[in-house]
């Protein structure tokens, strides 16, 4: 399921880098408008995108290192939401200080790091999972 959900974001920031980004502001911000994001978010978002598709569509491995990466992620936003969003608006606002999340922002935000942790965790356990040794006659 998680590769299908890494599926269609990719695709959507692909083909939609600037309607996702617009989308996810005014979703997510009281005063989108008000708030301006810098030149190379949007091409980023869609770079973005390809690499989500690419990692989809590539061997285990890779998919393997990305779950695990979210769980970094996950453990970001679960210590901190609101230091992990702010500096993330720095990053891609030119006025940050200005925006104004919702107030539901924060705890989902928090909920999204405990999903990922989880999907890590599986994740290494999936790979720690022991091999089945060899019977004795093999």
């Amino acid at each position: 399921m998680l590769r299908t959900i890494l599926l269609l974001t990719g695709l959507v920031g692909t083909l939609l880098p600037k309607g996702l980004v617009e989308t996810a502001a005014r979703f997510a911000l009281e005063n989108p408008d008000e708030c301006e994001l810098r030149p190379w978010v949007v091409p980023v978002a869609r770079a973005e995108g390809v690499l989500y598709l690419f990692l989809a569509r590539r061997g285990d491995a890779s998919y393997s290192v990305f779950k695990k990466l979210l769980g970094v992620i996950g453990l970001l936003l679960l210590w901190s939401p609101r230091r992990f969003i702010h500096a993330s608006a720095r990053l891609a606002y030119t006025d940050a200080g200005n925006c104004e999340w919702k107030s539901w922002v924060y705890p989902v935000a928090r909920l999204f790091g405990f999903v990922y942790v989880l999907v890590a965790v599986s994740e290494r356990r999936k790979n720690r999972a022991p091999t089945p040794e060899p019977s004795p006659g093999e």
